[in-house]
């Protein structure tokens, strides 16, 4: 049994809002569907569960330029909520997919959607996949030169001396504010991201919460991040039909590994509610900066 009061600890949730059928079927090289209904399942079931704890009201979104054209509703809603709206690239791209200028254009066409649709300025960034690595290492001064004042793709196993929620990084003249991931190593350099997606759906809560203590105890203030659909209990994949224009051997593991994204959603409400009673939440992410004047 995991004590559930008493925590000297706390975090940052957040939720990767893109629409799962777009951003999969876009990595299938399909031209994508979308389902809106999805999206909003997931983020009012992960809202629901804020609702019934002791934590701040108000996440960040991290949404997709392609949410904030084929949603704006969904996007004004959680701003009138006050909530706050950052960045998760144009269609979800993978950053190491892109050459700096690509990823110049994808991110400014992005923010122009996301801020089109809140009516405030975005700030903040999330990489797809946390896809910004040896590939790309101008990715961060790329950021800071677009105008984004924080990102929150590192992930990183290296301990920290800085106990704050963020480093800050200088890139002539200009600065980035990172949020970074703590990343707990199994094999190598592969390990598990505290915590969010699969990890969180499939790891036992007792499991969650130690990494989590382990986060704290190497510096870092722990960042939950989960998709829309990680939260969806009536999963609803691309299906084999949707899938046509690809061979029977590609649509045959596209389905096995759409079965693996739906294990464990069922649990995460509770597994959630259970976690911030442990962690609670501080509340959207630009709130932990020290900006004046930013609307």
């Amino acid at each position: 049994m995991i004590a559930m009061t008493n925590s000297r600890h706390a975090c940052y949730l957040s939720v990767d809002l893109e629409d799962y059928k777009h951003a999969t079927m876009f990595d299938m090289g399909l031209r994508p569907l979308t389902n809106p209904e999805q999206t909003w399942r997931g983020v009012h079931r992960i809202l629901s569960v804020l609702r019934g704890t002791d934590s701040h009201s108000n996440i960040t979104l991290f949404t997709t330029g392609q949410i904030a054209r084929d949603q704006p509703d969904l996007v004004r809603e959680m701003t009138r909520l006050g909530h706050e709206i950052a960045c998760h690239s144009d269609q979800h791209e993978n950053v190491f997919t892109l050459d700096r200028t690509e990823f110049l254009h994808n991110v400014r066409r992005a923010r122009t959607a996301l801020e089109d649709a809140c009516g405030q300025r975005v700030i903040g960034f999330r990489a797809p996949n946390f896809s910004i690595d040896e590939r790309s290492p101008w990715a961060y001064s790329t950021l800071a030169e677009a105008g984004f004042i924080y990102d929150s793709s590192l992930v990183t196993s290296t301990p920290r001396k800085n106990t704050g929620a963020y480093d800050i990084w200088d890139f002539s003249g200009s600065r980035l504010f990172e949020f970074p991931i703590y990343r707990h190593n199994v094999i190598n350099t592969h390990g598990i991201r505290v915590i969010g997606g699969t990890y969180f759906r499939l790891l036992p809560l007792s499991t969650i919460v130690r990494l989590m203590h382990k986060a704290v105890e190497l510096g870092y203030v722990p960042l939950i991040y989960l998709h829309a659909a990680d939260a969806d209990n009536q999963p609803s994949p691309v299906s084999w039909k949707e899938m046509s224009g690809l061979s029977y051997l590609s649509r045959s593991r596209w389905v096995v590994r759409q079965k693996q994204w739906a294990l464990g959603t069922e649990a995460v409400a509770d597994k959630l509610l259970a976690l911030l009673k442990v962690f609670p939440h501080l509340g959207p992410m630009r709130t932990a900066l020290p900006l004046k004047g930013t609307p």
